[in-house]
C-alpha cells in the first residue's frame, strides 16, 4: 500500500476513536510517522483528562462546590485551631519581714518597686503545669505577656481567691508615729521616734461566702523630712526614760535647725481565711503612708557666766 494511503487511513480510524478529543487527534495523525503503533493506554488516559476538564466545567460541578463551600461556613469548628490554655500563678519570693513566717532568709538589699513594695514573681504555666514564661512585676506595671480570656484555665468553681490588688483595696490604715520630745528636738540631738504595729482584720462576703482578712504589718520605711530615710523591720518602742543624749535602734539626729516632716510608709503582707478555714497567704504587700509628725529642731547655745 502507497505511504500516502496508509496515513489516510490511519488518519481516519484515529478520529473515530478520540470523539473527545478530535482537535488532538488530527494534530497527531498530521505528525505521525510511518509505521508507528499507538499507545492505545496512553490514548486512553489523555481522554480521562479530557473528561475530567469537562465536568469540572459544569453547572452540576460548580453547584457542588459551592454546597461544600457553605457546609465550611455553617460548621466553623472544622476551620479552628485548638487554643492552649494557661494558669497564671503569683507568688512572694522571701522579703523582708517574712523570715519567722516563711522560714527563709531574705536580702535586706533586694531592689523595691516605686511604692516601697517588694515586686511580685508572675509564673505562666501551661494545663500540663510546666513552666512557659517568668518575670517579676510591680504595682501599676503592664502585663508583658497578653492572654486572651478564653485562653485562661478557670479556678476551681466557688474557690476564693484574693489578689494583691484586692488586698490593696481594703482600708489599711497607716501606722501612728510618736516622738520622744514630742514633736521637738535639738540640733545633733537624738530624737526617739516609734510607729504603732497593730494587725489589722477586715471581714467581707464574696460568692455568700465569709471572708476574713488580715494587714500585718512587716516593714517601717521611715522619711525623717530632712533628706534621710531608713527601712526597719522593727517599729520601735516607747521609751519612757529617754534623753536627747541617748541614740536608740529607732532615734534620728538633725544637723540643722527648722522644721521638718517625719513620716513613714508601712508595708502590711496579707492573709485570708475562707469560712473559718485556714490562712493563706497573698502575694505581694500593701503600702500605707502615715500621718506626718511635724518636728521643730531648735539649736542650743553656751555661755560662760562669770560668778562674783
Amino acid at each position: 500500500m502507497p505511504t500516502k494511503l496508509m496515513v489516510s487511513v490511519l488518519t481516519v480510524a484515529l478520529a473515530s476513536l478520540l470523539t473527545h478529543t478530535a482537535t488532538v487527534t488530527a494534530a497527531t495523525a498530521l505528525y505521525l510517522p510511518t509505521g508507528v503503533n499507538l499507545d492505545e493506554d496512553k490514548i486512553k488516559e489523555e481522554e480521562e483528562k479530557t473528561k475530567t476538564i469537562e465536568v469540572q466545567n459544569t453547572p452540576e460541578a460548580d453547584s457542588k462546590e459551592s454546597d461544600s463551600s457553605e457546609r465550611k461556613r455553617n460548621n466553623p469548628r472544622k476551620n479552628t485551631t485548638k487554643r492552649e490554655k494557661y494558669v497564671i500563678r503569683d507568688y512572694q519570693p522571701c522579703v523582708p519581714g517574712t523570715e519567722d513566717i516563711k522560714g527563709c532568709n531574705s536580702n535586706p538589699d533586694q531592689p523595691t518597686c516605686p511604692d516601697g513594695t517588694y515586686p511580685i514573681d508572675r509564673q505562666l504555666l501551661d494545663q500540663n503545669g510546666r513552666l512557659v514564661t517568668q518575670y517579676r512585676y510591680c504595682p501599676g506595671d503592664p502585663p508583658r505577656v497578653e492572654i486572651p480570656e478564653d485562653s485562661l484555665i478557670e479556678p476551681v468553681p466557688l474557690q476564693i481567691i484574693i489578689t494583691v490588688e484586692k488586698f490593696r483595696s481594703y482600708p489599711i490604715k497607716g501606722s501612728r508615729i510618736q516622738s520622744s520630745p514630742n514633736k521637738f528636738s535639738l540640733r545633733n540631738g537624738h530624737t526617739h521616734f516609734w510607729a504603732s504595729k497593730d494587725v489589722q482584720e477586715f471581714k467581707s462576703e464574696i460568692s455568700e461566702r465569709n471572708v476574713r482578712i488580715k494587714a500585718i504589718p512587716i516593714q517601717w520605711n521611715w522619711n525623717y523630712g530632712d533628706g534621710s530615710k531608713r527601712n526597719l523591720s522593727f517599729s520601735g518602742e516607747s521609751m519612757p526614760g529617754h534623753t536627747l543624749h541617748d541614740e536608740t535602734s529607732t532615734s534620728h539626729s538633725y544637723s540643722e535647725t527648722g522644721k521638718f516632716g517625719v513620716n513613714v510608709t508601712t508595708l502590711y503582707r496579707g492573709e485570708f481565711s475562707v469560712d473559718g478555714g485556714p490562712w493563706q497567704a497573698i502575694p505581694g504587700q500593701a503600702a500605707v503612708p502615715s500621718n506626718t509628725l511635724p518636728m521643730d529642731v531648735w539649736r542650743t547655745e553656751k555661755e560662760l557666766i562669770a560668778n562674783d
